[in-house]
Formats: structure tokens, sequence, C-alpha cells
């Protein structure tokens, strides 16, 4: 029988399933270290996360190649390979929320495609990234420790929000409120910086939807979730801001 091949998420290296018995006595690094996404110019967002996430960075759409589906995500760049969000060290810019699909790393869930019925989900970990030393996964009984039971809620965690933010770029699509749009900065000097591909909420069909329709987006949360990517969208400025910042930072002589 042939290994499980797993597709890795972006910024992820070889991935093998969780194991007990193999990383039961690893554990992870003391300091959180953000190299690993140093070239990720957006991740993926879920919809609980906009409040908090739309303080920081612009969110936007992206469709998939290949099931045309919609998903959100926080834009940390303005060219390609640019996460302005981590440094030189590796360290996330303080003050600046992290999104869970971050947090999570080296842990992700990958799912299995069954004959019938609902895909198998298996937790699957960058098994380079774990470490001897630390605080261990599992106890010699098999008992998952705190630090992975943590990690564990947080998996969870973004599963179901996964889901969540599934129905609302569905329900968004339905309702035609999805527009494409170009992130275009344009710097005093410098080359211009330009993100295509991008879709956001187009606010005159917004105020255009049904009665029923704007109900049930305020019954569900989602209203809340739409005016936050709305808002947020004022943070291209700021990644201005920063680019112009770095450029200036690489420029400088020693």
């Amino acid at each position: 029988m042939a290994a499980l091949q797993f597709l890795a998420p972006p910024g992820y290296g070889k991935l093998v399933p969780l194991d007990r018995q193999r990383h039961g006595t690893l554990g992870l690094p003391a300091a959180e270290q953000f190299q690993w996404c140093a070239q990720l110019n957006a991740v993926h967002l879920n919809a609980p996360e906009f409040a908090k996430a739309a303080a920081d960075y612009p969110i936007a759409f992206v469709r998939d190649e290949d099931s045309g589906e919609f998903a959100p995500v926080a834009v940390l760049g303005l060219r390609s390979r640019q996460n302005l969000f981590v440094n030189a060290l590796g360290q996330w810019r303080r003050h600046s929320y992290v999104p869970a699909t971050v947090r999570r790393y080296p842990f992700c869930i990958a799912e299995i495609p069954q004959p019938e019925g609902a895909p198998q989900r298996l937790v699957c970990v960058e098994e380079e990234k774990l470490a001897r030393g630390g605080t261990p996964l599992f106890a010699a009984d098999g008992s998952p420790s705190e630090a992975w039971q943590q990690t564990q809620r947080l998996l969870e965690a973004i599963e179901g929000a996964r889901l969540q933010t599934r129905v609302l770029c569905r329900r968004m699509e339905a309702l035609g409120l999805l527009t494409p749009f170009d992130a275009l900065a344009l710097p005093r000097q410098g080359q211009r910086m330009r993100l295509q591909g991008l879709f956001r909420v187009d606010e005159e069909r917004l105020q255009a939807v049904p009665g029923r329709d704007l109900r049930t987006l305020m019954r569900k949360n989602e209203l809340r979730a739409i005016y936050a990517h709305l808002l947020s969208l004022e943070n291209f400025a700021r990644l201005m801001d920063y680019a112009l910042e770095q450029d200036a930072a690489d420029a400088a002589p020693g």
C-alpha cells in the first residue's frame, strides 16, 4: 500500500500524521519563530477572527482555482513573497494579531477522502519542527500534555470556524456581493506595488440585499464580519507605510 501524500498548507514542509509513540517525547521549541511564513504575503483567515484581524490587516477574498470557492485572507504584504509582519529575527510585528492558521504551526488537519461518508480527518505535523527537551506532547502512558491540549483546542476551533466561514462565503457569492479588485500602491518614490486576484464586498450590492436575506446575515452574525472586512480595507495604506519603512531600512548603509 502506497504511503499517503498530504498537501501541505503554504509555508509548511513535509507533513506526517501525528503519532503518540513516535512523537510522544517531542515538544515545541520554547520560543515562537515565524521564519516559515516570512515569504507569505497572505494567510487564510476565518470569519470569527475578522473583528480582531481588521485592526491590523486588510481582509480580502480569493477564489480557489480548483474548487471555485471563495475564502478570506489576511493580506500581509504588497509584493509577492513579502510578509511585512515578520522581521529578520523571525518575530511577528509587536502588538499585531497573529492569525490562528499561523499560531497552529507546525500542526494542521488533513482530510482523507472516504468511499462513503465524510472524509477522515488526521492531525498532521511538520516533524522536523518538533524538538527534544521541550514540554512533551504526550506523557509516557500516552495521555496528552497540557501543551498538546491547548494546540488541539486551537485546531478544533479552526476547523469549526472554517466550516462557518465557508457558509458565509457561499452566502455572499449567492447574493452576488463579491467583486474583483486590485490593491494598487503608488509611493512617491520607488516601484509601484500591485496585488491582483483579490475580491471584496461591493457596498452598493450590500445595500440592495433584500430584507429577508439581510435579516439572515444579521442573525448569523455574518453582517458583522462583512463590515469588519470593509473597514479593514483601509489597512492597505498601513501596509504601504510598512513597505516604505522596510525599503528604507534595506537601502540604509551597513
